[in-house]
């Protein structure tokens, strides 16, 4: 009995705990009440960082200047290059050009058998065109590649002045055989020499002639009258000759016309009714016209035996091709002429005469003789310079003084004696001041042209200037 009360007793425990635990288990809890926390606070801090970065760069070498090659010494040299720049491609001056480069072959021929002092001579003649930039792009390459110890420049101003440039960073002599513009030499560049007659030599002939002559009909009074052709060539002249005759106390009276012309009657006729009659009329116009008007002028009366000079400037007047075959311009008769002449030449100049005659042309011009004597002149240079260095040739070629095809070559003023622009222009400075600038005059009607001489300037005269008879 006791044992089966206490199974009950212990089945009721349990079942009242289980009550318990389901009850529990089923009933919902209590939800606790929590505290929201607060939204959390973002702070930016800035932090310093080193960041290394890497980048290839292609970092070019910065070239070494550009020297010049020439030799120092004529011993030490195999062979003695000059640099010549023509504008054999430029328009308009393909003429000019072969001139130059002839006048350097005959030059070239005389050195070629001799040498410098039996080093051998080298021409290197480049095209430049006669623009700026590639005529300094070619100096420079004449000096540094070509190894040339001189140039010599047949281009325009402005070539002529870029070329300058080149040759004066490398301390090169140049001689200047074209360019005209008084400014080249005005800034006496140490290196820059010029054999062309500067542009004012050139604009001051008929009123330096003139003065020289004085008063040809003896009235009192000096007085020109220019006949000039409409053209830029005619304006040119009209331009320079008023300016120049002005600075020698001279009157000038322009007269213009137009071409075509062969019947020159009313210019004539105009000169006629002048109330006073001139000392010289100048003829400013192109091809057979000038030759026209001249002839007209003498068949008029308009002639120097009755007290005018008859003064033809074109090159027509001595073309043989025209002179004394359709045309016979009286005794008396002014020929201007740039550049040598025959009747007056040195032996070496009227060598190069008859070798320029042998091909059948025309009188040779001013350029061939000067780009001839330039290379004889750097080479003469050559020979007495005690090195081919620049200041040596520079130094050597101002104190020149030699005969040459055209003449008589010194450079009046320079490091010794530079010009003052008072007694003597600035353009002077390392310029050819005695350039043949020629007055020719026929003496007998049918002269040959080769033996007219020369009236005016005085260094060159091989006749008396004209007086009236």
């Amino acid at each position: 009995m006791i044992h089966r009360r206490s199974f009950s007793q212990q089945t009721w425990i349990f079942s009242i705990w289980l009550t318990l635990f389901l009850a529990a288990g089923c009933a919902q809890p209590t939800p606790s009440t929590l505290e929201t926390p607060h939204a959390p606070t973002i702070q930016t801090v800035e932090v310093e960082v080193t960041r290394i970065v890497y980048r290839e760069t292609l970092v070019t070498p910065t070239p070494a200047p550009t020297q010049p090659c020439s030799p120092d010494t004529l011993t030490a040299a195999n062979e003695v290059v000059v640099g010549a720049l023509l504008p054999l491609a430029a328009p308009g001056a393909w003429m000019r050009s072969a001139n130059m480069q002839m006048g350097l072959n005959l030059a070239f021929e005389r050195l070629n058998s001799t040498g410098i002092l039996g080093t051998p001579l080298r021409l290197a003649i480049l095209d430049s065109a006669d623009d700026p930039v590639r005529s300094a792009q070619q100096a420079e390459e004449l000096i540094v590649k070509e190894c040339a110890a001189a140039l010599i420049v047949g281009l325009g101003d402005a070539s002529t002045a870029a070329v300058a440039e080149v040759t004066a960073r490398f301390g090169k002599p140049m001689i200047v055989i074209d360019a005209a513009a008084p400014q080249l030499t005005e800034s006496m560049p140490q290196n820059l020499f010029r054999l062309a007659p500067a542009s004012p030599m050139v604009a001051s002939m008929p009123a330096s002639w003139l003065a020289d002559v004085g008063d040809y009909n003896r009235d009192g009074v000096v007085r020109a009258v220019v006949i000039a052709e409409n053209s830029a060539a005619g304006d040119l002249f009209v331009e320079q000759t008023g300016e120049w005759f002005g600075r020698f106390g001279l009157e000038a009276v322009i007269h213009r016309i137009d071409l075509p012309m062969t019947d020159f009657s009313p210019e004539i006729a105009r000169l006629l009714a002048m109330p006073e009659i001139p000392d010289a009329v100048f003829i400013v116009i192109g091809a057979d016209s000038a030759l026209d008007l001249h002839q007209q002028l003498y068949d008029a009366g308009i002639r120097p035996e009755k007290g005018t000079l008859v003064v033809n400037q074109s090159r027509r007047a001595l073309d043989p091709g025209a002179f004394g075959l359709h045309y016979q311009l009286g005794a008396g008769s002014v020929i201007a002429r740039r550049g040598p002449w025959p009747s007056i030449a040195p032996e070496m100049g009227r060598q190069l005469f008859d070798r320029y005659r042998q091909n059948g042309l025309a009188w040779p011009e001013m350029s061939v003789f000067l780009a001839h004597d330039s290379l004889l002149l750097l080479a003469d240079a050559m020979q007495r310079a005690p090195t081919l260095r620049g200041d040596d040739l520079i130094a050597a070629l101002e104190s020149s003084d030699i005969e040459l095809a055209a003449g008589r070559y010194t450079f009046l003023f320079g490091a010794a004696q530079p010009p003052n622009g008072e007694n003597a222009p600035t353009y002077a400075w390392h310029q050819w001041m005695t350039p043949p600038l020629l007055y020719l005059m026929i003496t007998e009607a049918g002269q040959p042209p080769a033996s007219m001489p020369a009236i005016w300037p005085e260094q060159y005269r091989s006749a008396p200037k004209p007086t009236m008879p």
